[in-house]
Parts: structure tokens; C-alpha cells; sequence
């Protein structure tokens, strides 16, 4: 299963992750490693252009095998964020979904559109029904983004991630594709069928 280049907007597009941007990406979270040292440390080791590579040819191959999807957003030809699926459950028509955008892109609505394509395509290519995401408790921005987008708070996983040395709550959020606002023109989903 390989991921469709999303035309989101004018000069906003969502391209599924290549190693031809390993420079481009350890570029973005140089520039953002206090930001996201805050809430996803994890993507912090992709700031040289090697790690960066190889975290890309790994997310490639997640991707041939129909594990994760994943996307790396371009406002105006800069890669500016990255949006995912994973923990894809066919079986259950279900799915989880991550995003980041860089700290300089925040505020114009690039992650809105974004991650409402995604979900989009979610919901119409791979036929899903669920979509979940999970977030720190104290990630306003991201809090905001999931409500926004029609994501209902289920609950909340005590202490479940270690962030910075002090254990964070996890709130648990749920997207039905009953109650999924559609983008008001549908992205292209690369000639899949609705």
C-alpha cells in the first residue's frame, strides 16, 4: 500500500515521505528540536541528514508493507510538518494518526487542512471508520487541532508516557467517519475511488 501525493490547497500539499528529503526534514527539526523535545522527542534524532535517511527508507519499507502511511506536508514548496497513519487495522476499519508541523507554520491553518486531507483519504482509500488519536494532556496546540477537526476527547491514559523525566497523561481522542466535516473540496486522492 503506497500513499497518493494530496493536492490539499493552493501551494499546500501533503507528498507521501522519500529519502530525497532526508536534508529538507533534518533541516525542519533542527529548527524545531526545543519544540518537539517538548512533546515528541522521539522525532529529535532525525536531525542530521543520515538519521533523517534512514528513518525515511524504514518509514518506505513500513509502508510497502502496509503498516504505516506517511506524508510529509509542503506549504509552498518548503517541507514544513508531517502527518501519519499508523497502527493500520484493516480488520477493524480502524487507524491512529500523528502530526507535527514546525513552529514557524503554526497559526495559518496548514495543519488543519493537512491533517483533514489525510483523513479524508483515510476515510475513502483505505475504507476506514475509526481514526485515533493520542496526545499529551498538556499539548494545547494539538488539543485544539483534534477538536477542531471534530475528534472527540474518550478518555485519558494516566502517566503512560515519560516525557523530559516526569510521566505525562495521555488523552485519548476518536473520529468516526460519520462525524468527519469533509474538506469542502475534496482532495485528490491520486484516481482512488471514493
Amino acid at each position: 500500500m503506497k500513499a497518493s501525493i494530496l493536492e490539499v490547497a493552493p501551494s499546500l500539499r501533503a507528498v507521501p515521505v522519500a529519502v530525497a528529503d532526508a536534508a529538507a526534514l533534518a533541516a525542519l527539526v533542527q529548527k524545531n528540536h526545543a519544540y518537539l523535545l517538548c512533546y515528541l522527542p522521539a522525532v529529535t534524532a532525525l536531525a542530521s541528514p543520515a538519521d533523517a535517511e534512514a528513518y525515511l527508507r524504514h518509514a518506505d519499507a513500513l509502508a510497502e508493507s502496509g503498516d504505516v502511511l506517511e506524508w510529509h506536508i509542503f506549504s509552498h514548496g518548503e517541507l514544513c510538518g508531517a502527518v501519519r497513519l499508523n497502527h493500520i487495522e484493516t480488520e477493524h476499519h480502524k487507524v491512529s494518526i500523528g502530526y507535527y508541523i514546525g513552529a514557524d507554520y503554526q497559526g495559518n491553518g496548514i495543519a488543519t487542512l493537512a491533517v483533514r486531507a489525510i483523513l479524508a483519504y483515510g476515510f475513502q482509500a483505505l475504507d476506514v471508520n475509526r481514526v485515533e488519536l493520542r496526545c499529551v494532556a498538556a499539548n494545547a496546540p494539538s488539543i485544539r487541532l483534534a477538536e477542531r477537526l471534530g475528534f472527540v476527547r474518550e478518555g485519558v491514559l494516566r502517566q503512560a508516557e515519560l516525557l523530559d523525566g516526569a510521566f505525562c497523561d495521555l488523552w485519548v481522542y476518536g473520529l468516526l467517519r460519520d462525524d468527519f466535516v469533509w474538506p469542502v473540496a475534496a482532495p485528490d486522492l491520486g484516481g482512488m475511488a471514493a
